[in-house]
């Protein structure tokens, strides 16, 4: 793995460099670990937190400035103040932990790559080419050289086509619902979501989302398998109004005993559901021995806001 100098790379790239830097306060370095890919993907690039600065690693050389720019927007849009998902339970099984959290990540990038296509076509970095070799990507994707049985091979087309509709800008939609009609179905319903939505606002995207999880969720149990639990499992963070931060807990959430295992305390979870979608926006560091009715009715009474700021539950204002 080798540093690029940051004078190797176009005024495009560094000018988004830079305004990450001054958005989030920390340096931003980029490393080139190239590797031969036969296909072009959107995970060519990737980036972590590392000694206090953001770590960005591109593995594809023939498309570098793409997956870099293409980087460099996902971390832009997760700390711009977009809702995002988090989990702080466990089912006690890696597995399935994994599987849900794989599956939910690819749901949530695909709503980020709603407005980064947009991005990317402004400054020039999706060229047709690109976007040719993006495609045959995804169509290699969607043909893969492994055993899976019909439902979930339905389930991982299903992810494939939502992306591939979003970022391919619709190009092979008439080809996928052809060949690929239930996935294509399910795929192009969550397209509507994504589209008679505008992403750039956080209520409006956490909507999406939360329709999105339950969508991919309905698909997974109606082919007979057991549902992901987004629900319960992750938190999206909420998004309130000035007045909603000031009203009583209890008329906006509701405490659930969750039947997963709280990671902080290695004890049962204890969720916060909002009322109206039932989706977990905390979990709470709740002592079980003493949740008791007068618990709960002492917890309910408190403000929205106090709430928030004792548990520490981060929220975006409406």
């Amino acid at each position: 793995m080798e540093q690029i100098d940051i004078k190797d790379l176009s005024d495009v790239i560094v000018n988004q460099i830079r305004k990450i830097e001054q958005l989030v306060g920390r340096p931003v370095t980029v490393f080139s670990d190239y590797s031969d890919h036969e296909y072009l993907t959107l995970d060519q690039a990737s980036h972590s937190t590392k000694d206090g600065k953001i770590q960005v690693i591109i593995t594809n050389e023939k498309y570098k400035d793409f997956v870099l720019l293409h980087e460099l927007y996902h971390i832009e849009l997760e700390n711009s103040g977009e809702p995002l998902i988090s989990c702080a339970v466990t089912t006690g099984k890696e597995d399935e932990d994994g599987r849900v959290l794989s599956t939910a990540n690819s749901l949530f990038e695909t709503l980020e790559h709603a407005e980064i296509v947009k991005k990317q076509v402004e400054d020039g970095s999706y060229t047709d080419e690109v976007k040719d070799a993006y495609l045959k990507g995804i169509d290699h994707a969607l043909n893969p050289n492994v055993q899976l049985d019909l439902a979930n091979m339905r389930f991982y087309r299903t992810l494939i086509i939502f992306d591939g509709i979003v970022f391919g800008e619709h190009a092979k939609d008439s080809e996928w619902k052809m060949e690929f009609p239930v996935s294509y179905k399910v795929a192009s319903d969550f397209v509507k979501q994504v589209e008679n939505n505008d992403m750039t606002v956080p209520f409006q995207f956490r909507r999406a989302l939360i329709h999105v999880l339950e969508g991919y969720n309905n698909l997974i149990i109606s082919n007979g398998y057991e549902g992901m639990h987004y629900h319960e499992f992750l938190n999206v963070t909420p998004v309130v109004s000035d007045r909603q931060l000031r009203l009583t807990l209890n008329q906006l959430f509701q405490i659930k005993h969750s039947p997963y295992t709280n990671r902080a305390t290695k004890k049962d979870a204890f969720i916060l559901l909002g009322v109206n979608d039932g989706q977990s926006v905390a979990t709470l560091n709740i002592d079980p021995k003493k949740v008791t009715p007068e618990f709960y009715k002492a917890y309910y009474q408190q403000t929205v806001e106090k709430a928030f700021s004792q548990s520490g539950v981060q929220y975006i204002i409406r």
